[in-house]
C-alpha cells in the first residue's frame, strides 16, 4: 500500500491540525485495515522542505508546524511501535490504539527546497579572485539547478533548515532534473487527461475538430520553458490562446476544423477556421506551403471576435 501525505497539515502534538500519526492511519486505511500490509508499506511524505524551521531567530512562540514536525517525525521514520488512535482527530484518552511497527515501512520525503542552490553555490563555489578564480554561475539555469542538486549534502540541508536527526534517518538523497522542452511537448500530449486532449472533446462536443501542429506544440512548450513555471504553466498559455476561439466557433456555421499553428501561438495571429467541406488541413498545410495567404484561400478564414472594440468601450 502507497499514502502520499501532505506535510504542510501536520503540526506537533497537542496543536490544532493534524498529528503525524495521522499519516499512518491512512496507510492503515488504504491497506484494508491490514495490519500486516500496513506494516509493509509505503508511505510519500510530500512537501518536506515547508517544515523547515521558520528562522535562526528564537522567538517566544514554539514552531509548530515547522520544527516540531520534524521532532515529531523522528521516532515514526526510525522505526519504532507508534500507538495510533482509531479515531481521527483529537486524541480520546480512553480511545482505542492500534500498534504499528514502522520498521519496514518505507519513508520517502520530497519537495521543491526552492533556494537550497544558493545554498550548494556558496560552499562549492566560494568567491575569489585572481587568474585561478571561479566565474560566477547562473543559479536560475535548470541545468545549473540540477547539477547542483546534484551535489547536495545532509549539510546543505541541515543549513536550509531541517534538523539534523530528521536528515540524518534518510541515508540517500536524490534530485530530479528540470522539464526541457521536449518533455513539456510529451505532457501537452501523451497522458490520459492531456491539455490537447481536452481541447479536442471539448471542441468535439460542437462537432468540430482541433488540430495542433508540431510547431505550435514545441512553441507552446518553449514559453513555458522560459516562464520557467513547468508543466502547470502550460494551461495558462494554452487558455490565452484558445479563449476567444472557444466562444466564437459554436456560434459560426460550417466550421469543421480549428487550426492552430506557431505564428498563433506567437500571438502574430488568430487561430485558423476550416470552413469549406473541401478544405481539408492536408489541403490548407499544402497551399500554406506553396506560398498562398489566407486571403486566396476559400474557405479559411482566421478566428474574429465580433464587437470587441464596442465590448470593451461598454465594459470600460
Amino acid at each position: 500500500p502507497l499514502v502520499i501525505a501532505d506535510a504542510t497539515c501536520l503540526t506537533q502534538a497537542g496543536y490544532v491540525g493534524e498529528d503525524v500519526e495521522s499519516i499512518l492511519f491512512k496507510l492503515y486505511l488504504e491497506s484494508g485495515q491490514d495490519l500486516e500490509r500496513c506494516q509493509k508499506g509505503i508511505v510519500y511524505l510530500d512537501e518536506t522542505d515547508k517544515i523547515r524551521k521558520s528562522g535562526g531567530n528564537v522567538s517566544i512562540s514554539r514552531d509548530v508546524s515547522g520544527e516540531g514536525v520534524q521532532h515529531a517525525l523522528l521516532k515514526i521514520v526510525e522505526g519504532n511501535v507508534i500507538n495510533v488512535p482509531k479515531e481521527p482527530g483529537r486524541k480520546n484518552p480512553r480511545g482505542d490504539f492500534i500498534q504499528i511497527d514502522t520498521t519496514n515501512i518505507l519513508f520517502i520525503s520530497g519537495g521543491a527546497f526552492a533556494g537550497l542552490e544558493h545554498i550548494i553555490n556558496k560552499r562549492m563555489d566560494s568567491a575569489s579572485i585572481g587568474f585561478g578564480a571561479k566565474m560566477k554561475k547562473n543559479v536560475d539555469d535548470f541545468k545549473v539547478q540540477g547539477k547542483y542538486f546534484d551535489n547536495a549534502i545532509p549539510k546543505d540541508l541541515v543549513q536550509y533548515g531541517m534538523i539534523p536527526e530528521f536528515v540524518g534517518r534518510f541515508p540517500v538523497i536524490v534530485s530530479t532534473r528540470g522539464l526541457d522542452e521536449k518533455s513539456l511537448v510529451d505532457i501537452l500530449t501523451v497522458p490520459k487527461n492531456s491539455l490537447i486532449k481536452q481541447y479536442t472533446f471539448q471542441f468535439a462536443m460542437n462537432g468540430i475538430k482541433f488540430h495542433a501542429t508540431e510547431c505550435a506544440l514545441k512553441e507552446v512548450a518553449k514559453m513555458a520553458f522560459n516562464r520557467g513555471s513547468g508543466a502547470r504553466g502550460l494551461r495558462s498559455i494554452t487558455e490565452n490562446i484558445l479563449m476567444e476561439t472557444m466562444f466564437v466557433v459554436p456560434s459560426i456555421k460550417d466550421v469543421h476544423t480549428v487550426y492552430l499553428d506557431a505564428p498563433a501561438v506567437r500571438g502574430e495571429r488568430k487561430p485558423v477556421l476550416l470552413k469549406h467541406p473541401d478544405m481539408t488541413i492536408e489541403k490548407f498545410e499544402e497551399l500554406m506551403k506553396n506560398g498562398r495567404t489566407l486571403e486566396d484561400m476559400e474557405g479559411a478564414e482566421l478566428v474574429q471576435f465580433e464587437d470587441r472594440d464596442e465590448y470593451m468601450g461598454e465594459a470600460a
